[in-house]
């Protein structure tokens, strides 16, 4: 996967995480995690590769919690997806 391609998964990922954060019937705690998760990613003292693998795990979790609503466990796990290729130089 070329850099282009990369950064285009990243730029994905960001915006399913900030319709998780902007999101009035997501939970606070969801929110928050997908918004620190975010800030990782903007995190451009640290390689996408680090970035992504540090979002992967706030992400996760969060994601783990057997209280999460199915729309919101589904999001993350789509973010997760995106991020998941980035993790590998």
């Amino acid at each position: 996967m070329n850099h282009e391609e990369k950064e285009k998964r990243a730029r994905e990922a960001k915006k399913i995480l900030n319709q998780i954060a902007r999101d009035a019937n997501t939970p606070k705690n969801i929110r928050r995690a997908a918004r620190e998760a975010n800030r990782e990613l903007e995190n451009k003292e640290l390689s996408l590769s680090v970035r992504s693998s540090n979002a992967i795990d706030k992400l996760q979790k969060i994601a783990e919690d057997p209280q999460i609503p199915r729309f919101a466990r589904t999001s993350i796990l789509e973010a997760i997806a995106e991020l998941d290729d980035l993790t590998r130089d």
